[in-house]
């Protein structure tokens, strides 16, 4: 090749510069193979690649790079040196072309025998064919798309009885059913026009119950329904279908849904009496429900009605007594006795009563509000002790609250300081609250407050007992308790005007005291008068000892009740001088 004398420009220099720099000389399979010789040549002479790696590669040379001028004065030699053009594919040697042909003969005979041997293996049912070139089939446990679907095996049902004649077919839906509830039936393969009996058996030995029948079609075709009956029992049920006048027998199996009936409640915490609202499903339609608290066992709780669908959309229940903490509702279905179960944690009551007085006197009666009781329940009021008899019982409303409950009538016996207990007879709970009795302090005053002897004297008195026999006495002091003069009886509010009588006898003189006590309450109050001396002898017959005729009447009344007790006459007839008044 020979070089031309185009003169170079600036931008082909720089180029040549860059070409020789980056450019790396490539070992081509042609040099390689330029010179075809024997194998025992080539094994005694080096290869090309050898020599090669002995001559000084372009790229070391590269790594004294002479100087820039040189460079661009010898480019076009080096140039026409390393561009060569390739040789024609008629001059090429023939050696690499023998290799290609022997290394596509070579591939050519391994396919053939590899499908021959995926052919061989296909016959025998092992596997796939192998193309990858190995000998080493497929395991045989490898799952293979090509091979045959086995024919499945038909299972002839024994007990099926031989009257059923082929054809004749039911299909139910829905086949899983609730008891009560409606299921469709189809039928098919019945003479046209003909009436078909519907059955329903628990157990396909059973006689079964006719329960609907239907008519076909002219095509022999029915599409019919019928209710489930309330009574089946959870598990497997058949339906039959007969056709009147022929051996077309069509049977069906269906499924009584069992499971467990759901249930949801408004609050799972609360005290007695709170009213709860309860959600049931998955029962038996329009059974009836028992609610039942922690076992099921005596009379239930509650009872509650299941709606066509088997559930309860929203009732009331309240909540009964039991012990604080954790219980359990139980809801037993009467027919399906299915269950379900929800805890309820209860909480503790804390009663609170108000008594209509907390400072009371004797014989007057008190009553009592109170909340926060069990629903229903007798309240039992005790005395300063739970050991004894109640002397009241109080029977509380559904909320568990009384209002003015309780008669009690103070004892006449009772001072001071008190205590009622009220206990909850159900619940258990109790309260108990502080109370006082007073005592009765009278007033009382005579009918004068001055006179002379032979005076006739009377009594006026408030604040006593109601209904209670006052005794007057004189000269009571405090080691004596002096002598009874007269007695009177006071009215329903413990008060007398003008009661009694005493006539002040002859040789009375000065301060004259009286002293009134009553006989129940104990109240004692005083009354006083002034006696003027007579400017002559006054003749007063003597009195003999003075017994109160009102204590006889008094006695023989019910006394210990004074609610009961028969008011005496308020005033009674004054004494004659000879017998009411004695001498002093």
């Amino acid at each position: 090749m020979e070089s031309t004398n185009t003169p170079w420009t600036g931008r082909d220099q720089r180029a040549a510069e860059d070409e020789i720099i980056l450019e790396q000389p490539e070992i081509d399979e042609e040099d390689l193979l330029e010179q075809p010789a024997p194998v025992e040549q080539r094994r005694e002479q080096p290869a090309p690649v050898q020599q090669r790696r002995e001559q000084p590669a372009p790229v070391e040379q590269r790594r004294e790079p002479p100087s820039r001028v040189e460079q661009r004065r010898d480019q076009p030699a080096i140039i026409e040196s390393t561009i060569q053009p390739p040789l024609p594919k008629n001059q090429r040697p023939k050696g690499r072309r023998n290799r290609r042909n022997l290394l596509l003969i070579v591939l050519g005979v391994i396919v053939v025998i590899s499908v021959a041997f995926g052919m061989f293996n296909r016959s025998s049912g092992s596997g796939a064919v192998n193309t990858t070139g190995q000998s080493t089939p497929l395991p045989s446990s490898t799952p293979i798309s090509n091979r045959a679907t086995p024919t499945p095996k038909v299972t002839v049902t024994t007990g099926v009885p031989p009257n059923v004649t082929a054809g004749a077919l039911i299909l139910l839906n829905p086949g899983i059913v609730r008891p009560g509830t409606s299921m469709g039936v189809n039928g098919s393969g019945f003479h046209p026009r003909a009436a078909v009996d519907l059955a329903i058996k628990q157990q396909l030995s059973d006689q079964g119950q006719v329960v609907t029948f239907v008519q076909t079609d002219k095509n022999g075709v029915f599409s019919g329904e019928l209710n489930v009956p309330a009574t089946l029992t959870a598990g497997s049920f058949f339906i039959e279908a007969r056709e009147r006048g022929s051996n077309n027998v069509a049977r069906a199996r269906g499924m009584i849904a069992g499971g467990t009936p759901q249930l949801k409640l408004g609050t799972q915490v609360g005290k007695p009496g709170d009213m709860i609202t309860v959600s049931l499903h998955g029962f038996s339609p329009g059974e009836a429900i028992n609610v039942y608290w922690n076992a099921i066992s005596g009379q239930p709780v509650a009872t509650l009605q299941a709606d066509g669908g088997g559930g309860v959309g929203q009732a009331k229940v309240q909540v009964p007594f039991g012990a604080a903490g954790a219980n359990t509702f139980l809801f037993v279905g009467a027919k399906s006795h299915s269950l379900v179960t929800s805890s309820f944690y209860l909480l503790s009551l804390y009663p609170s009563v108000k008594l209509s007085n907390y400072a009371i006197r004797a014989d007057n009666q008190m009553s009592f509000s109170g909340s926060g009781f069990g629903p229903g329940e007798r309240v039992l009021v005790f005395l300063n002790s739970t050991s004894g008899q109640p002397v009241a019982i109080i029977q509380t409303a559904q909320n568990g609250t009384f209002s003015h409950g309780g008669a009690f009538v103070v004892p006449f016996a009772l001072k001071g300081r008190q205590t009622l207990v009220f206990l909850g007879e159900q619940s258990g709970t109790s309260v108990a609250v502080n109370w006082m009795v007073e005592p009765y302090m009278p007033n009382a005053q005579a009918s004068t407050y001055g006179g002379l002897p032979g005076t006739t004297v009377s009594f006026y008195a408030t604040g006593f007992a109601h209904n209670e026999v006052v005794h007057v006495y004189v000269g009571r002091t405090q080691n004596s308790t002096g002598s009874m003069v007269s007695c009177f009886s006071t009215d329903q509010k413990g008060n007398a005007a003008a009661a009694g009588s005493y006539v002040v006898p002859g040789n009375a003189q000065g301060k004259l005291v009286f002293t009134l006590t009553g006989s129940k309450s104990g109240g004692t109050a005083t009354a006083t008068m002034s006696v003027t001396a007579a400017p002559s002898a006054v003749q007063v017959p003597t009195q003999q000892p003075f017994t109160c005729p009102l204590d006889t009447a008094s006695s023989t009344s019910t006394s210990s009740t004074p609610t009961s007790s028969t008011p005496t006459a308020s005033t009674p007839t004054p004494s004659t001088p000879t017998t009411s008044t004695p001498t002093p």
